[in-house]
Order: structure tokens, then sequence, then C-alpha cells
């Protein structure tokens, strides 16, 4: 076992070089290169240097005999401080024997670790008490514990922070979700399901021949739009279909953990019992949601003849026609079903129609094998060649490649209003036909109007068909559209004031008698499936109870026992007499063995259909006359075709193509009033405007809109006849909301007129009462800048100073045709350094707001449009304009900082001398008095008199042979030496500068009047 040994018992130096000698061959390179620091820590400044020299020369410090002794000149020295350092401590060491072994013992494991201690070293090879380095192995062992014990702490403190971290990141704990609350009003004809519910929903949906469900969530602002629209639809087709409304945002509830990944609400989704699902793409308005479940309730149509399909032609742009066998192509039909079906998710309203032609009708159509399909389009027709299994994707594939429309109405969206816009511009110019969309109706005059116009436009072949569809049937189906709508207006207007039971004489006698009629709602066959009023009627004896046509006192009666032979009246219903007498032989009652009605009383029968979907038509068109959107346009006498012939082919003729695109003027109206139109306040709504971005031009109609005003438009736009049309900011729209200064300056005076009026009242009552003296001197006390009203001083209070606005419509007048030098300032409101001009420019202005001819304005230009001469190309622009000579313009320019010093002097640059001299004197007005910039200021005005001298001096040179002229240039040169030296005055002391500013506007009025 080894252990360590005393100081008093270690060798001497010279043995202790011996022993490194011996070892030096079975010893680390480390460890030899430790010993030698310890022995060069021992030695002598100069000693060292030695050592450090004798090993730069390549040689070992210790070197050996062949008796194997150690033969190296420090020995003495070595030896020297070992005795000595024997003597100075051995009484020390004896004292501190027992601390040193124990402190020893502890540190053994730190000091092998050190020196590389492994058990099997000698004595020898260890630290002793007398090495130099006892001491800062202490140390060392002590700082090597300090990093052992801090790694620990700081591991447990790691430990400890996790922890924390690990307990603050479980789920925090919310209060329980509030109980959910309806968000229809009670009453209401939707089924709503705060909870989230969908199991109930989706049983009804199943057993419903048509089911709508609004999911919804109650925080969301569209959500809550929505809702009224939605009731309102429901109100008029409940009979149809079912209308469901499910809370997906209640926590907990299965439509939120169903449908999580939902980003916006709401959502409409039309259902049908075999699974197929049609989502509402569109605005959230009564028109486009009725019209959307009308789609779904007819989704196709059925056709008898070709007249049939030329009816659909005129007012659609596609007709999607399947000719087909019903018994031996029920699989066709089911998924050109679900095809028309699946395709008014893209097209709700039916621009594109879907019809069917079946049994022998076909061969009127030209079709001789069965079943097919064609395309319809405005210049030719496309057979379907694809797949016999006609999957709904491959036919909706197939449309979308094929179809070619002349025109189009557009619905751009919230967010990507730019994006559909852009494709269209891209292709060149756009024609934009504002008007209002009537979506209650089966067509829209104002959108086959435009279809004519398109159809002549792109006719470049000449084609027969397509001008004979142009000129003569889409016209013929106009009259025949506006001759309908008032005969139906006619008829509605009697049909609306009386009960469905006083429509026919044969059935007056089945109706409640003295019950007020009110405006019924329509039903059809998917009416009588999904009514549950049939299912629900219940047994009276043996019998079923006829189901009554008509409500009295807005409910149904039940059913009760009556007499036979007695009349019907309310809270009684009859039985059928169809199958004969209901009583025996004998005299008793006999019962009825099926429940079918007479076509009197039947919901399903075609006398009471006939009528209701009348009743249903007057009530779309009330509506549709409520909001103003059935509109019909007159043609001229004599010019109905004239101008259409003249825009023939004319797409194939110029190197424009123009697109024609109808938008609804009462949703976007916005887009017409960006463009610079007021459409809202147009004649009918309606109004037309090419927009050319290429030439960054916009052409408006300003005749009333009519098929012959179109063309001609479209004609002089081709042939550069037509004036281009500028913006103007002067009008106010409905959707502005810019703020309007000329109305803040009028309530600001309001207000101040208000408490003038208030202090004049209260001074007055203060003057009777004897004490107005000293409220007046504590009212200056307390605020000495206010002025105060007496009785015979009005109040003054501050002028707001301010930049005119002009416009494009009065820009001419205010800055080309006027007598003044006018200042414009070209900005945009999307530009930052307009800003900073503006800024200057205010401040610039309030200093030379006395001068009489100069006056500063500015104009918007993204908002107003100006002939391409004033048209600027970068903002902030500043132009001048001197008087007299307004060609002579001039631009500030853009290479200059944009500062006070920099615009007032390209200002005072182009004012003339007169001018020049009354704003100098202005500007030193406003400096401070005895100032450097005031002595500046005055140097300049002196320097403006001499120049004007000079000027004066040589104009009564030449005019020496007119002595009027002669003698007003003369005493302008009297008021100018005057004012020199008035100003050489006051260079050398002070003076009185308003006499100055005075004789400078002297003079400049006298310079007018001679000029």
């Amino acid at each position: 076992m080894n252990t360590l040994i005393p100081a008093w018992k270690q060798p001497t130096a010279e043995e202790d070089c011996r022993n490194i000698t011996n070892h030096s061959s079975t010893r680390p390179l480390k460890e030899t290169g430790s010993s030698r620091r310890r022995i060069s820590s021992s030695l002598a400044p100069w000693e060292k240097q030695v050592t450090s020299d004798h090993y730069q020369h390549g040689s070992s410090p210790v070197s050996s005999n062949a008796e194997g002794a150690v033969e190296t000149p420090l020995l003495t020295t070595l030896a020297n401080a070992a005795t000595a350092a024997d003597d100075d401590d051995s009484k020390k060491q004896n004292n501190a024997n027992d601390d040193v072994e124990h402190e020893l013992v502890e540190s053994t494991g730190d000091l092998a670790a050190k020196y590389h201690y492994t058990g099997n070293e000698t004595s020898e090879d260890l630290p002793t008490q007398n090495d130099g380095n006892t001491n800062g192995g202490r140390r060392y062992s002590r700082i090597s514990m300090i990093i052992i014990y801090g790694r620990e702490a700081l591991c447990i403190l790691a430990l400890i922070l996790t922890t924390y971290a690990s307990i603050q990141n479980s789920p925090p704990r919310i209060s329980k979700a509030p109980p959910p609350a309806p968000f229809f009003s009670k009453g209401s004809l939707v089924s709503d399901w705060p909870s989230g519910a969908l199991g109930p929903t989706q049983t009804r949906v199943s057993q419903s021949e048509l089911s709508f469900v609004f999911y919804y969530a109650p925080w969301c602002a569209e959500s809550q739009h929505a809702r009224s629209v939605y009731e309102h639809v429901a109100r008029l087709y409940y009979r149809e279909a079912h209308f469901a409304a499910i809370n997906c945002w209640q926590p907990g509830g299965e439509c939120r953990l169903q449908y999580s990944k939902v980003q916006s609400w709401p959502v409409l989704m039309a259902y049908q019992p075999n699974g197929m699902a049609v989502q509402f793409h569109q605005v959230w308005t009564n028109a486009a949601l009725s019209r959307f479940v009308q789609s779904l309730i007819n989704p196709i149509q059925r056709m008898v003849g070709p007249g049939d399909l030329m009816s659909f032609m005129t007012g659609k742009d596609a007709v999607v026609v399947a000719f087909l066998d019903m018994d031996a192509n029920r699989k066709q039909y089911n998924r050109f079903y679900q095809t028309s079906l699946k395709w008014l998710e893209k097209d709700p309203f039916q621009e594109v129609a879907f019809g069917v032609v079946t049994g022998e009708s076909s061969s009127a159509f030209g079709v001789e094998e069965v079943p097919a399909i064609r395309l319809y389009l405005w210049n030719e027709t496309i057979e379907y060649h694809g797949n016999d299994s006609w999957a709904m994707p491959e036919l909706t594939t197939w449309i979308n490649k094929q179809i070619q429309v002349v025109s189009m109405w557009i619905a751009p969206p919230g967010a990507t209003k730019s994006a559909s816009l852009a494709p269209y511009f891209n292709q060149g110019p756009v024609l934009f036909f504002f008007t209002p969309r009537s979506l209650y109706g089966s067509s829209s005059d104002a959108y086959m109007m435009l279809r004519q116009l398109g159809m002549q436009y792109y006719n470049c072949r000449n084609d027969i068909w397509v001008q004979e569809m142009a000129k003569k049937y889409i016209a013929e189906q106009r009259r025949v559209s506006t001759d309908s709508y008032g005969q139906l207006r006619q008829e509605c207007e009697l049909l609306l004031k009386r009960h469905p039971s006083q429509e026919q004489k044969d059935s007056a006698e089945d109706g409640c008698r003295g019950v007020s009629g009110k405006s019924a709602i329509a039903v059809s066959f998917v009416n009588v499936l999904n009514s549950s009023k049939f299912g629900e009627a219940r047994k009276s004896g043996d019998g079923y109870c006829d189901i009554e046509q008509v409500k009295c006192d807005e409910r149904f009666y039940e059913c009760g026992d009556i007499d036979i032979g007695g009349e019907a009246s309310c809270g009684q219903r009859k039985r059928s007499q169809l199958y004969g007498s209901l009583k025996h032989d004998d005299g008793r009652e006999k019962s009825p063995v099926t429940s079918m009605l007479d076509s009197d009383q039947d919901y399903r029968g075609p006398k009471l259909l006939k009528r209701l979907s009348i009743r249903r038509q007057c009530e779309l068109l009330r509506l549709s006359e409520s909001d103003g959107s059935e509109v019909f346009f007159q043609e001229t006498p004599g010019l109905e075709n004239g101008y259409v012939d003249w825009i023939k082919g004319m797409s194939c003729k110029f190197n424009k193509t123009l697109t024609f695109l109808g938008m609804d003027s009462d949703l976007y109206h916005a887009f017409a009033e960006r463009l610079g139109v007021d459409v809202l306040h147009m004649p009918n709504k309606s109004i037309a405007v090419i927009v050319d971005p290429e030439d960054e031009s916009t052409f408006l109609l300003k005749k009333e809109v009519n098929l012959s005003s179109l063309a001609k438009l479209v004609h002089d736009f081709y042939n550069r006849t037509y004036p281009r049309f500028l913006r103007s900011n002067n009008v106010s729209f409905k959707n502005t909301h810019s703020f309007n200064m000329s109305e803040f300056r009028k309530e600001h005076r309001r207000m101040i007129e208000v408490k003038r009026s208030e202090m004049a009242a209260k001074l007055q009552q203060q003057k009777e009462t004897g004490k107005s003296q000293n409220v007046s001197g504590n009212d200056n006390k307390m605020n000495p800048r206010e002025p105060v009203a007496t009785g015979d001083h009005p109040v003054v209070h501050h002028k707001h100073h301010f930049v005119r606005e002009i416009n494009s419509h009065n820009f001419n007048h205010v800055v080309i045709n006027s007598n003044k030098t006018v200042v414009v300032h070209f900005y945009s409101a999307q530009c930052a350094f307009c800003s900073l001009l503006s800024q200057h420019l205010l401040t610039i202005s309030r200093m030379l707001q006395h001068q009489p001819l100069l006056e500063f304005v500015r104009i918007d230009g993204d908002k107003n449009d100006l002939p391409w001469e004033y048209t600027m190309d970068a903002f902030p622009t500043l132009i001048i304009f001197p008087n007299q000579r307004k060609v002579e313009s001039r631009v500030f320019s853009r290479s200059l900082p944009i500062t006070v010093p920099n615009v007032l002097g390209f200002i005072l640059s182009n004012l003339n001398p007169p001018e020049r001299l009354y704003a100098t004197t202005l500007i030193c007005n406003d400096i401070k008095p005895n100032s450097p910039p005031r002595y500046d200021c005055l140097a300049a005005i002196k320097r403006e008199l001499s120049d004007s001298i000079s000027l004066n001096l040589r104009l009564y040179r030449l005019s020496t042979k007119r002595p009027t002229r002669a003698a007003r240039i003369l005493h302008r040169l009297q008021a100018l030496q005057e004012l020199y030296l008035a100003t050489l005055r006051c260079l050398s002391h002070s003076c009185d500068f308003p006499q100055l500013k005075a004789s400078a506007k002297a003079i400049l009025t006298m310079w007018q009047i001679a000029t």
C-alpha cells in the first residue's frame, strides 16, 4: 500500500534529482513535464533564464553520466534552498504535522487526479509540503470542489425548473362553458340546435327530399347578418324544404368536434337523402339565397320542343340538354341530375341551364340515338362523346372545357376582388355594365341586352344563325318578357287582394267565410312529399280527415263530429264524398276505406297547384319590386338595329378585344364609385363604362342606356372618337367615409357661436349683478390667452388656415383660367412624402396668406383624372402656374430635399418682381426682430429693390416717346427709392416694419395698374 511521505522524511534535492533521473525512462511524458515545471518554479529568475536558454538550444536541462549520476549546474542552488527551508520550517512542520496529514488524506483523491496519481507511483513522485506548489494545489483542490458542487447545484436547479415548467404547462383550468342559447328567435321556422347536436338533423335530412343546414358561430358578425336572410328564405320555402341550424362553436358539441377544421362561418349546405351535398358560395342576400333555393328545387327543366330550348338560350349563357329514354336510361338520368345539382356550387343562379328531353320528343331536336348530351352555345352545338356511364366529374369537366360565352355576370368575392378582375384586364379593355340583377325572376332584360351586344361583336364569320339570334329571337323574347311582366303585375294586384278560395266559383264553399286573404306560399310535388300535415292527419273514427285548403284564424282546425249533410264551417271538416254515401241502407255510418281527396280539396290537385304557383310568382314579384331589381330598357324607335350592325365582327377587326361583364349595381356600386360614377343615382341604377388598362382611360356612357347607345359607345371607342371620362372627387358617394373639412369647419363655427352666446349671456348676467369686473379679472388670471367677450368687443377666436382642395371638375377654372399665380400640389393618399410637402406648403401659405395674387391648392391624383398634359407620373409633385404666364409652368425639382427654404425659394423665383418684393416683405415680417435672420431678410429686400430700380430705369429709357407710361414708371421709381432708403434705415437701426410692408404693398398695386 502506497502512502504519502511527510516533508521531513522526503529526500533532499540531490536525491530528488536522482530519482527523477532514474524514473525518467518509465514515467509518462506529461508527468516528466510536470516535474520539470516544479523544478523550474523553484529557481531564481536568472536561473530560469538559463534553463530556458538551454531549452532553446535543443538540449535537456538534466543529463546523465555513465554511472547514472545527475550532473547539472543548478544542484548547488537546489541543495542550499532545501537546507534553508528545512531549518526555517522545522518547528512549524512539527506543530502542523497532524493537520497536514489529515488534510492530505481528505484531498488524496483530488491530488491524485491533479497529478495523475494511480497508486503505483512512489512517494518521490508526489508533491510534498516543501514543494512550492503546495498552496496552489490546495487552492486548485478547493476550486475543483466548488466546480463539482456547482455542477450538482445547477443540475438540481435545472430539475426544479423542469418540474415547475411541466406543472405550468398542464392544461389550464377553465370555467365551465355557459349553456347554449338559441340563435334564432322563438317561433322561427328554422330548427335551431344551439348545443351543436348533429343526430336529430341527420335523421331529418335522411327523411326530407331537400334540407338546408346552416352551420354558424354565434359570435361571428357574418353569421349574425346571414341569420335574418336565412329566416326570410325559410318563411318562403318552408313547405318545399327543411331548414335547420347548428351551432358549431359550442364547446363539447358534436358539430365542433367533427368540423374542427372549418376556418370561417357561416356555412350553408343543401342535402338530399342520397347523400348529395351542395354548398352555397354567394353573398348573403334575400334574393341570392332565394334564387339558390329555387335552383335546387328545379335543377332540371323538361323540354318538349325546340321552342323551349330557344327560350332558354335567349337568357342563358349555355344550355346542357340530355336526351333519354326514361325506361332504359334511369342510371344516366340520375347521374345527369346529380351533375346539375353539383354545378350549382359554381353557378347557383343557373346561368348555365340543364334540360332533359324524353321519349319521341328527341326526334324534334334532330337526335337519332339516345342517350345523348348536347351543349348548346351561342354559336355552336357540341355533343358529348365521353364514357357511357356519364360520371359526374367527367360531365363537369367536359362542360367547363367546352363552354364559351360572349358576356357574363361577375361577382367578386370579399378578399380577392382584384384577383377576380385581373384576368379580364390582362386580355384588354373591359365593358362593365352596372345594373340591378334580378334574381327573383327567371330572366333579366339587362343581361339579354348585353348578350345581344356581345353576339354581334363576336360574330366575325357573319353567321346568319348568330345574327338572327341577336336581332330577332332575343329582341322578341325581351318584348315578350316586358309584356308578361305587365300582365303578371296586373293579375297580382287583383290576386293578392282576395283569398285563394275566392279564385274559383266552384270552390267558394270550401273556404272559411269572413277571413281576410293573405299572401299564400306556393307548393310543388316536393312540398307534398315533405309536408308533415298529411302524415300527421289524425283519424276520426275509422276514416281520415281531408286536408283542408286554407287556414281559419291562422290555425288548422282539428277533426270533429259533423253532420254529413251540414255545411262546412270553421272548426269542422268535410268527409270525402268521392265514393258515394257514407251511410248503409239501415242508416248506419260507413267507414271510408281510402284517404284520396278530390281535385278541389287535394293539395296535389292540378287546379290548386296551378293557383298556388301563380301566387308564388306574385310573391316573388312583390319582393323584386321592393328592392327595385326588375328593370327594363326601352329602345329608341327606328334605331333598334342601326348601331348594332356597326359593331358586327368588330372583335376580329381590331387589336383590342373587348370583354363584356355585368355587375350588380346594388351590391358592387363601390366599383362604379371608384371609377368616378355615382351609379345609385343614375336612372334605373344602370350605367356602362369601358375601362382600358393599357391607356389608363375610362369611357362613360352619358346617354340613356339601351342597345343602340351601347353599340354606339363600342363603335366610337374603337374609332377613338369618344371623349375620355375624367374622374372627380367632387361627388360624395354612399359608402365614402373620407374626412370632410367643410363639415368640420361648419361644426366648429357652430360650437364657437354657441360658446360665444353662452359667454355673452353669462357676462350680461354678471354685469347686472355688479360683479362683472371682478369675475372678468379672475377669468383673465385663470386663462390669460383666452379673449374675453365684453358688451362692446366681441370674442376673437383663432382662425384656421388651410390649403384649398380642388378636383378635376374645377381644375381649369381655379388653375388655368385664373388671374393669379397658383401653386398646385399633386398628392396621393398612399404617398408618405406627400404629407411632408403638405405640411411645408401649409407653413408657407400661412406666411404668404396676405399675398393677393398667390394661391395654394392641392389635388388628389388618385381620385381625379386630368388631361394628359396635367397627369403626373409620380407623387408628390409641386407645379407653379405664374400669373399671365400659365404656359410657363415650372415643376419643383425632385432632386432637391423637401424643405421649407427650398420650396419657398422655388415659389419666389417664379414670381414677378413686385410680387416677389411683397412676398419677401411678408416673410421678413414673421421673423423675430433684431435677429440675424431678420437682417438677412432685409438684405434680400435690398437686393430685390436694386433689381426693381434697374428694371424700371431700363423701362423708363424705352418709354421716352410715351409720356404717360414714362410718368407712371417715374412715379414707381420714386416709391422704390423711398422704400430702398427705408430698408437701409432698418439695416442700420430699428425701423417701423409695418410701414415698410405697407410701402411694398403700395408698389405692388401701383405696378399692377401700370401693366
